[in-house]
């Protein structure tokens, strides 16, 4: 499912286009993931990259008397959030593509430090089918990391590895292009 919230109402502000992908179980044990890929406006000291988000599923309380269906909820107050370089993603891609069995070669994964958090990205083959995706997140001097995880499923994969290799290219090459198109201005749609 793609979430768009549509052209932005002031100059300068981000589209809100995500990915996501919605894994709820029965027992409340889901998990979902959002996908955006992110452009720094001009002047900004940043790369761009993607930005993954996990959540967990929050534990479904008693069905209505009445016999109704309870949706799925997830905790995106707690998600935990990496941002993705160029090298994490053709990481992830040659999972994608089956080439690797798991991100990181014979390390547990892709560590990343942001300030006092320790972050890993696992991305595997999964026994069962599909792509294991996994988040584990920790803070300086915490015990136990936080961990979700999903399993996405042959489809879920395509997708994901297509807009990834899409994204590879705007990553590396989207400031060169910006100077071989007319800009479109944010308010008016027109050049």
């Amino acid at each position: 499912m793609i979430a768009t919230a549509g052209k932005p109402k002031t100059p300068g502000k981000r589209l809100d286009s995500r990915l996501m992908f919605y894994h709820p179980t029965n027992s409340g044990g889901g998990a979902a993931m959002r996908l955006e890929l992110r452009f720094n406006r001009p002047g900004e000291d940043r790369y761009d990259c993607f930005f993954l988000e996990l959540a967990a599923q929050q534990k479904q309380n008693a069905p209505p008397a009445d016999g109704g269906v309870v949706h799925a909820s997830f905790d995106w107050q707690n998600k935990l959030t990496v941002k993705l370089g160029f090298t994490d993603i053709c990481e992830m891609l040659m999972v994608l593509e089956g080439k690797y069995e798991k991100v990181g070669g014979g390390r547990n994964g892709l560590f990343h430090r942001n300030g006092t958090t320790s972050t890993i990205i696992n991305m595997q083959k999964s026994e069962k089918g599909g792509i294991f995706l996994g988040l584990s997140q920790k803070p300086d001097g915490q015990g136990e990391p936080r961990r979700i995880q999903m399993v996405l499923n042959d489809a879920e994969s395509t997708g994901l590895r297509c807009v990834f290799q899409t994204g590879l290219f705007f990553l590396a090459f989207r400031n060169t292009c910006l100077g071989m198109v007319p800009a479109i201005s944010p308010t008016t749609n027109e050049t």
